[in-house]
Formats: structure tokens, C-alpha cells, sequence
């Protein structure tokens, strides 16, 4: 009852937002996850590395154009521009792989498109909810936005572990069919959330270098610096599982093992890594909301330091140890603290962004996040180079760092009193 009494407060877009949110993650996760063992099957993996980085640089691009033009046209018309081209781009990509013949290449210039268009559109997306929404609703929203992200990530996940080898066109048509509604329905019943003063001296000078002088000076800015430093540690640490500690798994686990002593099923390295990613997508879709609920009269300030206390406790034990039952009872461990420390972060974040550049903060966020993921992608480079317990030692360093960051940004204020006077 309460549930539902607080969806009817929020603000009709909102709520479209997340049914939206909810759709895509499911169309695109049927895809995503398996078009980097498409292209290493085709083309070879060092190719399909170069590919890779083109990719996410085409993402990087597109959320410095995205976020600096939402905050001075607004914002639908730049959705509207993204979504089109998403969906030009999966149309590409699919007729790309029809009945008559597989072209990785011209698949690849689709994705860029595509992941371009995703790059612009995404810090977008962030800045249209805080426009709509209050700070007291802000920590609930991003629960269930959370909770179906996740919750579509696990449906789009299995559906592609079935079909994508099979059913690649179909697949991609999907994705390019859900996109289409997107697009539709944000035409149609999505109002414009911002509506920007034009700055006259801005418009005769300002192009690009303008646009490079605002990203400069928000990173002057020492409270959102610090955000994303410490955020990017979270996610460097979090994407460790598929990069270094997926890679350990399998390398000193290559024979099967029992799963537990009072257990005989058996298990090899690669199949702990796909339990223990399973077991996290269980948890957060199970225990989401159950867990909020616990610890919604708890102190915000309290509820991040533990949740990243026990994130970063359960990944530091998961990157040294092989046994199968401590991996999976630390696994455990770090959901419960990504499902106490998400909410606050991304209320924290929501709270700090002036009205006025919104999107241009949202933008560098999205940058720190892919940042994160490649450090990730660095740390498997140089794992050869290191014992075990010196790379465990580099990804206790990071947790202590981002958490001793987090604790120094919350100390003396509560998470929702931080105000837009910190972001001026």
C-alpha cells in the first residue's frame, strides 16, 4: 500500500522513466554481454580489443557532447536525437547479420553509432529524473530503479545466453523494436523537464572551446571530484569479478572441486564465476527492497559507510581465496553492502548537481564509471606482472581510499541535506 501510494506522488515521468529503463535493460542485455565474443569469434581477440576501445571512446565522446547540450537546448530534444539513432544503429546492425552473410565490420560501425548515441542519451536520462523529482523521494527512486535495472539485466541476460548464437537478427531487431516505443512514447507523453536561459555570449563564442571551459570548471569543483574519484574505485573494484578475478578463477581452478564439504556437487573456476554472478543478480533482485526496508529509519551517512564496508570487505576475500563456499559466502556479503550503498550514492550525486548544468555534471559521472571499468580492464593487463596478495593489496588500497573518500564527503551532514550550494 505504501509502495504504491509513493509511485502516485512521483512524477508521471518518472515513473515512464523507469517502465522505459526497465525495457531497454532487458532488449539490450539480450545483446551487450555476448557482442564481445561475437566479435573476438570473427575477427580474433586483439582486433576485437582495438574494437573494444573504439567503442567505448565513441561512448566517452558522446556523453561530453550529450551532457554539455542537454543544459543549453534542453532536454528531450536531445532523447529524441539519441533514441532515433540507437535504433538506426541495431536496425544496422541486424540487417548486418541476415540470412545473407555475417559483417562484423560493418556490425562495428553500427555498435559505434549505437554506443555513441548511448554515451549522449545517458547523462540525459540522469538529469531528467532529478529535474522532476524531490530530494525526500530521490533515495526511494533510485532503490527501484536499481532493483529494475537488475531485475531486467537478469531476464535480457538469460534470454541472450539462449538465442544470441542462434537468433543474432532477430535479437537485435528486438532491441531496435523496444527502442522505437522508447522513442514513441517519450514523444508523445514525456514534457520537456528544462528549459534553459540563453546565455547571448555563450551562443556567439562558444562552441567547443566553451564547452571544454565548462567541463574544466566543473572539475574545479573539490566536493564532485572527490565523488568521482572515490566512485570510480567502486566501480574499478566491482568489475574486477569478469577482468582479474574471473581470469584467477579459471586459471587456478581448471579441474573441478566439490562446492562445499557437506556438498559433492563439483565445481571448476568458470563455473564459480557464473554462480557468483549469479548469486548477485539473485540477491539484489530478492533482496532489494527487503533490505531498504530494514535499514530505511537508519541514518543515510551510516547505511553508505557500512554498505561500502561490507562491498569492498566481501571483494577483497573473493580476489585471494579459491575455496568455493567462502567465495560464495563472500559474494553474499557484497551484495548486501551494493544494496545499502547505491541508493545513498546516487542521492548524494542527484543532490550536489546545480539545476543549471545538470547533465553536464551527469556526463562526467558517466565518464567516471567508464573510467572505472577500463582501470578494471588495466588491472587484468598487469596481473601478470604481480603475485596474487600484491593485486588483493591493490584492491584493498582502492576500497580504503574510496571509503575513507566517502567518509571525509559525509562528514558533519547527512547524505539528503547535502545541497546544490555544494556543486556552485
Amino acid at each position: 500500500m505504501k509502495r504504491s501510494v509513493f509511485m502516485q506522488k512521483l512524477h508521471p515521468t518518472i515513473c515512464i522513466r523507469l517502465f522505459l529503463q526497465f525495457i531497454s535493460s532487458i532488449s539490450t542485455m539480450t545483446v551487450l554481454p555476448y557482442i564481445i565474443i561475437y566479435f573476438a569469434g570473427k575477427l580474433g581477440s586483439t582486433i576485437t580489443g582495438v574494437l573494444f576501445l573504439c567503442v567505448m571512446s565513441s561512448t566517452v565522446l558522446g556523453s561530453i557532447c550529450g551532457g554539455y547540450l542537454s543544459d543549453k537546448i534542453g532536454r528531450k530534444r536531445i532523447i529524441i536525437f539519441a533514441e532515433f539513432f540507437i535504433f538506426f544503429g541495431y536496425i544496422g546492425a541486424a540487417l548486418a547479420n541476415y540470412n545473407w552473410g555475417m559483417f562484423p565490420y560493418l556490425t562495428f560501425l553500427f555498435f559505434i553509432c549505437i554506443q555513441f548515441s548511448n554515451g549522449v542519451v545517458e547523462p540525459v536520462y540522469q538529469a531528467l529524473v532529478i529535474d522532476v523529482s524531490k530530494p525526500d523521494q530521490r533515495k526511494t527512486i533510485y532503490t527501484y530503479s536499481y532493483w529494475l535495472r537488475n531485475l531486467g539485466v537478469a531476464i535480457g541476460s538469460m534470454i541472450g545466453a539462449f538465442f544470441f548464437f542462434t537468433n543474432l537478427f532477430l535479437l537485435l531487431l528486438g532491441v531496435a523494436f523496444t527502442t522505437i516505443i522508447s522513442l514513441l512514447i517519450t514523444i508523445f507523453y514525456i514534457e520537456e523537464t528544462y528549459h534553459p536561459t540563453l546565455n547571448i555570449k555563450e551562443s556567439k563564442d562558444g562552441s567547443h572551446l566553451q564547452m571544454w571551459r565548462e567541463y574544466i570548471k566543473i572539475l574545479k569543483n573539490k566536493f564532485f571530484a572527490v565523488f568521482l574519484i572515490a566512485s570510480l574505485f567502486i566501480v574499478s573494484v566491482e568489475e574486477q569479478l569478469t577482468n582479474y578475478i574471473g581470469v584467477r578463477l579459471a586459471t587456478e581452478l581448471p579441474e573441478t572441486i566439490p562446492l562445499a564439504s557437506f556438498f559433492s556437487f563439483e565445481v571448476d573456476g568458470i563455473n564459480l564465476l557464473g554462480i557468483l554472478k549469479a548469486e548477485n543478480t539473485i540477491l539484489v533482485i530478492c533482496f532489494t527492497l527487503m533490505v531498504m526496508n530494514i535499514v530505511k529509519k537508519w541514518n543515510d551517512r551510516f547505511i553508505l559507510l557500512m554498505g561500502l564496508f561490507l562491498f569492498f570487505g566481501g571483494y577483497i576475500v573473493i580476489s585471494f581465496t579459491t575455496t568455493p563456499f567462502i567465495l560464495i559466502i563472500a559474494m553474499f556479503i557484497a551484495s548486501i553492502g551494493e544494496i545499502m550503498y547505491i541508493p545513498i550514492q546516487q542521492t548524494i550525486l542527484a543532490n550536489i548537481v546545480p539545476s543549471h548544468a545538470r547533465s553536464t555534471y551527469m556526463a562526467l559521472y558517466s565518464i567516471a564509471i567508464i573510467c572505472g571499468m577500463s582501470a578494471a580492464g588495466i588491472f587484468l593487463m598487469i596481473s601478470s606482472w604481480f603475485p596474487p596478495i600484491i593485486l588483493t593489496a591493490f584492491i584493498s588500497l582502492m576500497g580504503m581510499i574510496s571509503f575513507l573518500l566517502f567518509y571525509k564527503l559525509t562528514f558533519r551532514r547527512t547524505v539528503l541535506s547535502v545541497n546544490q550550494k555544494n556543486a556552485d
